[in-house]
């Protein structure tokens, strides 16, 4: 009986213990700075259900005497309270929360014997808020601090999801409902009113710490965060962020994302009899990463957070720690009234508003004001309309001291439609105050020589069209009207430029050049680094003398490995290897010039020896590894012999290396085989030395 009536009770209230839930006027789990005032009332209620056993445990699961059970699929968890809250001042509330818990955890095991499947009440919590500034709520930016008291008067034995993070001991022993001990708290909270400018938004957060005086168990930080939007006078939408954080290591473990941590959309509704009733959903940031409810995800890591718990009649249960559920409904009801005599409000200026809705406290006695307190100004020109001797001045009209259009140029055009305030006494004017222009043209018809003007036109001081540099075009046409005298001009005021190259005909010795192209003071293209290329079409302008280029006038870089081929040490690198600052294979087994050195055949032979196979393999690897580049395989010999016969050896041995990298899979149509001979030696044939630097074998990549 005992459980149906308190379940009746929770799921009316669908109270809440998480920090938050005690009365406030923003959305649900949100501290603000704002306060009851003097004699202020508030009471309500508050609080989240799930229904799943994975909001009393991970996985739903728990063991008891060496046995493993499961919560029924339709487990239940609720958190209650009750919250009540008195303005001791303007600026000082005094509140108590005490929560009422519920945990629906019938299983096929002991869980009704243990007392997990029972209500119970949490600890009670006292606490005193003070505001700042202390002498009006209507800023855009208040502070506030917080002070909570934890009486512990929760039972000791009950439950199965701890309410709070700091309720978890050192050695994962906890009492879900309860610390046992006493605890303090204290929370600096932070309002950005945005109402107060205007804007129907408004910002809170809060940040604090929980210390208990049992030491094996954590100091806490709390926090939170929440935007509040209202686009009715019945009706905000929120969404807020609030969480619980155990700071101290006692050697249970912890994390950020273990502890809890709520993300809550919702909606407030402010109803008659000035009740709010506020409703939203809440989401645990841990049920992002698995909103599909995955079992195996939810029980990852798990046994790092084993809970132990001891029930009635020390029976003893191990389960793994849910700080909050995935998902649950949230809700808060509240009822505030002002303890106040209305009959005696202050009225400090005597305008008949109570200072509790005048906006303006200082009003001027004798002056009318509208329902806030303000003096009345029905023409809106910022005097009073007990002041004003002109009281239906036009919109807009810039006015004096008494209310009365200004006009200080006396041409009978108030200063707020004079266009020119400051007209010379006597002058002919028009509408907008300035003098008479017929023609448009910015002089005035008295002093206009020319008032037929067509309307665009520049003119001179006279009033005429203007030529400036007198070449004939006017300048409303002219695109040079600086020309020197006597320079012939096109039909833009320009001096005439056949080619487009900046240079006058008339000095432009290549007359023909074509557009686009660099040319110096004569009219001819430039070549500032004398590569052969026009510095228009230079993208390398500054090339070093002597370094061949490209059409760009880049310096080539045969191999398109970024090192131009001046300084590049490895000038045939296959496309795509990564290259040193010289130019070289950063892998050895990438670079043709080291392993070309390694193809070696027997003397007078076109067989190979036997310690060429391991390099031609490498080759023959870089080549499939890398599938776009074409390879040429030079032969080259010494001077011994004739010179027919040692070409046509080193054609010979340039088609066997091309035949081994067929036979292993390369495909023909990369590859060809040239034999040169003796005829491009790259060392002196006349030393042993030189001649056996000769008998080589080129790699060369090469372009189809």
């Amino acid at each position: 009986m005992k459980k149906i009536i308190t379940l009746s009770l929770l799921a009316c209230s669908l109270a809440f213990a998480q920090a938050g839930i005690q009365g406030g006027t923003d959305g649900i789990h949100q501290y603000n700075t704002k306060t009851n005032g003097q004699l202020g009332f508030s009471i309500g209620t508050g609080g989240n259900i799930a229904l799943d056993a994975w909001s009393l445990s991970r996985g739903g699961n728990y063991t008891s005497n060496g046995k493993t059970y499961g919560f029924n699929d339709w487990s239940a968890s609720l958190s209650g309270n009750v919250n009540a809250s008195v303005g001791l001042y303007e600026f000082v509330d005094l509140g108590l929360n005490l929560p009422l818990y519920y945990e629906h955890a019938k299983s096929d095991g002991p869980s009704g014997s243990n007392n997990m499947w029972t209500t119970s009440r949490g600890d009670l919590n006292v606490w005193f808020k003070v505001r700042m500034p202390f002498d009006s709520q209507k800023r855009l930016f208040t502070a506030a601090i917080q002070v909570d008291a934890y009486v512990p008067s929760g039972e000791e034995s009950a439950g199965v999801r701890p309410r709070h993070a700091w309720y978890l001991n050192s050695k994962g022993e906890t009492h879900p409902f309860t610390t046992n001990a006493f605890g303090i708290g204290g929370n600096l909270i932070l309002t950005l009113d945005f109402v107060n400018i205007g804007i129907p938004v408004r910002w809170n957060g809060n940040a604090g710490i929980v210390y208990t005086v049992d030491h094996d168990l954590p100091v806490t930080m709390t926090y939170g965060t929440g935007i509040n939007v209202m686009p009715f006078d019945f009706m905000d939408a929120f969404v807020e962020f609030s969480g619980e954080f155990r700071v101290e290591d006692t050697g249970y473990p912890r994390s950020p994302l273990v502890d809890p941590m709520l993300l809550t959309p919702g909606f407030r509704f402010h109803l008659p009899f000035n009740i709010d009733f506020a409703m939203g959903l809440d989401v645990a940031v841990r049920a992002l990463r698995n909103f599909t409810f995955d079992g195996d995800k939810e029980m990852e890591h798990s046994k790092d957070y084993k809970l132990t718990f001891s029930g009635e009649n020390d029976n003893v249960s191990t389960y793994y720690y849910t700080p909050t559920p995935l998902y649950a409904g949230t809700a808060s009801l509240v009822w505030r009234f002002d303890g106040k005599d209305r009959s005696k409000q202050k009225d400090e200026d005597k305008d008949g508003v109570p200072d509790v809705k005048d906006k303006c406290l200082h009003t001027l006695s004798g002056i009318t004001v509208d329902v806030d307190g303000c003096p009345m100004d029905s023409d809106k020109d910022g005097v009073p309309d007990g002041a004003d001797k002109c009281p239906n001045t036009a919109a807009g009209v810039t006015v004096d001291s008494v209310g009365c259009p200004m006009d200080s140029d006396k041409d009978g055009v108030p200063d707020g439609l004079d266009k020119c305030p400051n007209t010379k006494e006597g002058r002919q004017i028009d509408a907008t105050g300035c003098e008479s222009d017929f023609d448009k043209d910015g002089i005035p018809d008295a002093q206009d020589k020319c008032p037929n003007t067509k309307p665009g036109t520049p003119v001179d001081s006279t009033g005429c069209t203007a030529d400036a540099d007198k070449d004939g075009v006017p300048d409303a046409l002219d695109k040079c009207p600086n020309t020197p005298d006597g320079t012939s001009v096109d039909s833009t005021g320009c001096v005439s430029d056949f080619d487009k190259d900046g240079v006058a005909d008339d000095l432009d010795k290549c007359p023909n050049t074509k557009e686009g192209t660099v040319v110096d003071s004569t009219g001819c293209p430039i070549d500032t680094d004398r590569d052969g290329v026009f510095d228009g079409l230079d993208k390398c302008p500054n090339t070093e003398k002597d370094i061949q280029v490209d059409s760009t006038g880049c310096p080539m870089d045969i191999d398109h490995d970024g090192v131009p081929d001046h300084q590049d040490k490895c000038p045939y690198t296959l496309e795509g290897v990564k290259v040193d600052a010289k130019g070289c294979p950063l892998n050895k087994k990438q670079d043709l010039n080291k392993l070309k050195q390694g193809i070696q055949f027997q003397t007078n032979s076109t067989k190979f020896t036997k310690d060429s196979y391991g390099t031609l393999n490498d080759i023959v690897a870089l080549l499939k590894q890398i599938p776009s580049p074409n390879l040429e395989v030079q032969g080259h010999t010494d001077n011994v012999g004739k010179p027919e016969k040692n070409k046509e050896l080193s054609q010979v041995r340039a088609q066997a290396v091309v035949d081994y990298f067929i036979q292993q899979g390369v495909e023909s149509d990369r590859l060809r085989a040239v034999g040169f001979g003796s005829e491009k030696p790259i060392a002196s044939n006349g030393s042993k030395h030189g001649r056996k630097q000769n008998r080589r074998v080129e790699l060369v990549p090469f372009e189809k």
